[in-house]
């Protein structure tokens, strides 16, 4: 039973929380200015929002959620049945990250992928729960749930996280269902209740009301269950004066560029949305005697009438202009956050004719703001896969049944026990922003460093770390069968009589067999009835060199002058040299056939 209590969990939540306090009412910003909050230009004039925040924001999850992972154990000199492993953990973490999403999925959650693309866009960091826990019927499911920074607190040591606790609110009723607490008759029903998960190197307890709602118990895992991730290269600094505030320049989000500006072109487009509004019903001036004359209609309106006495007129007034200086200080402020957020050629705004390679360089700026925060994501990656792996290992839960699509777009679903993966290197995880113009230059450097008689590097080397495929021993097998149909014939037959038996043509099977029979009895025949082919240069009997011409032993008949002898039934169908005796078991695909 660990020291800590529950009044002292929830001090201990409320002190990070006031010394963090900065770093929230950021988070909180941001979370305005993403779902678009109306900017207010003052009372009695108009006001715009743009929507420059919500836009920019999503093209960078929605950039994130489509990188390709790559997962990959690093092989090294690792023999062929390591090699096998490895790819084995590789498919028990991607087989992991699927079971954790259609587990989010049934809670009515986004998947993992998602929510740590919004998270890390916009609150600039990610965290979450990764465990392994044991069900009812002694069955494991994998629990990864991310937290929302913003109601997340944490301390750090020398070895990592000392503790970390997520602060959320439920109602009494889930309460009740969950962890079987209702208030008591002294405390002050409430609507909602604060409830703290916390988790500590060795415990995990759940507070509400400072009381333990779940007692402090055995969490199983090596440190704190919680994996924690952070934006950009900015650490935690201080002032000289050791003021904190700094905390708030931590894990910064995606729209920190444009804070400023964004107000200032709200304010510059609400100033021209006013006066184009004023052009709809321009000021008017009414004259008259003892100037207490007014109008009962609106003169703007089609065939208003009105009554005027003598003296008395109706003149609109000159509608205001905006200054000479409001284009050009819009453009700068626009340039401004282009240059903060990204190109206006990535949404396909081009006004004026552009070279490609001009295009291409405006793509780099997708660089800066997409770049820290796949590296963070792939860091979230890879903490997950080291806790729920730590935890597997320990051989206190029951083997996974995992399924999923590997990096080599192959199905799987296997059981994976402990022991497949025990003992090999920690996973290297990266993410890949799914732009066109990087599989290009990926398969050109590919093919340069392959070129000429003596490559650069070898096809391991580059299926791993130039073209980043997950199992370069299982593609080179597949590269290595199809050259041996475009050098065999005897293997390109095979290939096309085992495609037609697949798909139920029988007839087109039926002539590839006979195919493959004769090019059999013409090898057989060239090889001394040995199915050997002779060397060149002999006889084909062992003997000595032959003249130019074809040597008599493999001559066709007709070319000496001898008739086709008549051919003489075979007893049994006609099978190539090696298949089994008639009423011995057959081949599958023959037996697909009916062949015996």
């Amino acid at each position: 039973m660990p020291d800590i209590t529950a009044e002292e969990i929830v001090k201990k939540v409320q002190a990070h929380e006031d010394a963090t306090i900065d770093l929230r009412n950021r988070m909180e910003e941001d979370y305005e200015d993403w779902r678009l909050d109306e900017f207010d230009a003052g009372e009695g004039y108009q006001s715009f929002t743009s929507n420059h925040p919500y836009v920019f924001a999503n093209k960078i999850i929605s950039w994130m959620v489509g990188a390709q992972l790559t997962i990959q154990v690093p092989l090294g000199n690792m023999h062929r049945p390591d090699r096998e492993r490895a790819s084995m953990k590789e498919n028990f973490i991607i087989g992991m990250f699927n079971a954790a999403n259609e587990r989010l999925h049934q809670q009515l959650l986004p998947s993992l992928e998602d929510q740590l693309a919004w998270f890390l866009t916009l609150r600039g960091f990610a965290f979450g729960r990764a465990l392994l826990v044991k069900d009812e019927d002694s069955s494991t499911h994998v629990d990864i749930t991310p937290w929302d920074p913003l109601h997340t607190y944490w301390g750090v040591g020398t070895k990592g996280l000392m503790w970390a606790c997520y602060k959320f609110q439920k109602t009494a009723t889930e309460l009740k269902d969950e962890y079987d607490w209702q208030p008591s008759l002294e405390q002050t029903s409430e609507e909602h209740y604060d409830v703290y998960d916390y988790y500590d190197r060795e415990h995990n307890a759940v507070v509400v009301k400072d009381e333990f709602v779940k007692e402090p118990e055995p969490h199983h895992a090596k440190g704190v269950p919680v994996f924690l991730s952070v934006v950009g290269s900015t650490p935690p600094i201080q002032s000289r004066s050791g003021d904190t505030t700094t905390i708030e320049d931590y894990g910064e989000s995606v729209l920190k560029p444009n804070r400023v500006m964004l107000e200032k072109y709200n304010l510059l487009i609400s100033v021209m949305l006013e006066l184009a509004s004023r052009s709809r019903q321009p000021p008017i001036a009414v004259q008259s005697r003892d100037g207490s004359k007014t109008l009962d209609e609106d003169p703007y309106k089609e065939g208003t009438e009105l009554s005027l006495a003598e003296g008395e007129s109706v003149e609109a007034l000159e509608l205001l202009k905006t200054a000479q200086d409001m284009g050009p200080l819009l453009g700068l402020i626009s340039g401004e956050m282009q240059r903060g957020s990204l190109p206006f050629s990535v949404y396909g705004e081009i006004q004026f004719a552009l070279s490609g390679f001009a295009i291409n360089t405006l793509r780099q700026g997708i660089d800066a703001p997409l770049d820290p925060r796949l590296q963070a994501m792939a860091r979230a990656y890879t903490s997950i896969s080291n806790l729920i792996i730590g935890q597997y290992l320990e051989g206190k839960y029951s083997a996974l049944q995992l399924s999923g699509i590997d990096n080599d777009r192959i199905w799987f679903d296997e059981q994976i026990t402990p022991e497949m993966i025990d003992n090999l290197p920690p996973p290297r995880i990266k993410l890949m922003g799914d732009l066109p113009q990087d599989d290009v230059s990926r398969f050109s450097m590919a093919q340069i460093a392959r070129e000429g008689p003596r490559p650069l590097l070898p096809d391991l080397y580059i299926r791993d770390e130039v073209l980043h495929i997950q199992d370069a021993d299982k593609l080179d097998d597949a590269v290595k069968a199809q050259m041996a149909e475009s050098a065999s014939p005897m293997a390109a037959m095979l290939t096309l009589f085992e495609a037609s038996a697949r798909q139920g043509k029988r007839e087109q099977a039926m002539i590839y067999l006979q195919e493959m029979i004769t090019l059999a009895m013409q090898q057989s025949m060239m090889g001394g009835g040995m199915g050997i082919p002779p060397i060149p240069g002999t006889n084909g009997n062992g003997g000595g060199p032959e003249g130019p011409g074809i040597p008599p032993q493999v001559a066709p008949s007709a070319m000496l002058g001898v008739p086709p002898p008549v051919p003489t039934p075979q007893a049994g169908p006609l099978v190539p040299p090696g298949t089994p005796r008639p009423g011995a078991q057959g081949s599958d695909l023959a037996r697909q056939l009916g062949i015996p």
